[in-house]
């Protein structure tokens, strides 16, 4: 196999097993609900290059801050704009709220993504090289691997010892699964 990143063969890859859990969003009259069923247990492997260049972003994460807070930024713009712009015409009020609701949006958008990627960073600094390094990663795993089957939402377990010392209460909670799913998830593991 190669490298899901780069897609490169290389000798210093890290494997790495998921279960799959696909999740089936109905919408109705009565409100959401969710289906979910288990899917394949899937190997995927990482080079050392891509999980140590991954490691630094997390660490100097300016450009990331950057990139994740520049739509946020857009719309808090955009409302400034407006609300000085509806301000100024004799508008009816309900079009005057919504660049105060827009500018409002923006703020707290960049304020959650820059708080997020402050709080990822704090937490790998506190890692070893080699956490940090396997702990990237499987960051990498989740954000390359498929997110879709169909219309199903796929989420991945990692089958590690973290997991595997979970109880189906914890698996249930960490990744969101029905208590059903989350106890099949355990018998995988174990």
């Amino acid at each position: 196999m190669s490298c899901l990143v780069c897609n490169k063969f290389l000798p210093d890859i890290m494997r790495f097993r998921a279960v799959e859990v696909h999740t089936l969003h109905i919408r109705d009259f009565d409100g959401e609900r969710i289906v979910q069923a288990l899917g394949e247990t899937k190997e995927y492997e990482i080079c050392t290059a891509c999980a140590e260049r991954e490691v630094q972003a997390v660490l100097f994460p300016k450009k990331r801050i950057m990139l994740k807070c520049l739509p946020f930024a857009v719309i808090g713009i955009i409302g400034a704009v407006l609300t000085l712009l509806l301000t100024v015409k004799n508008i009816m009020p309900v079009f005057r709220a919504i660049g105060p609701i827009a500018f409002v949006v923006g703020i707290l958008g960049v304020v959650s993504k820059v708080r997020e990627t402050l709080r990822e960073r704090e937490s790998v600094k506190k890692m070893s090289h080699d956490e940090a390094v396997r702990h990237c990663a499987w960051i990498l795993v989740v954000k390359n691997a498929p997110k879709k089957y169909g219309d199903n939402d796929i989420t991945y377990i990692p089958v590690n010892d973290s997991t595997k010392a979970m109880t189906a209460e914890k698996l249930s909670t960490e990744f969101d699964l029905l208590p059903a799913i989350a106890s099949k998830v355990r018998e995988i593991l174990t």
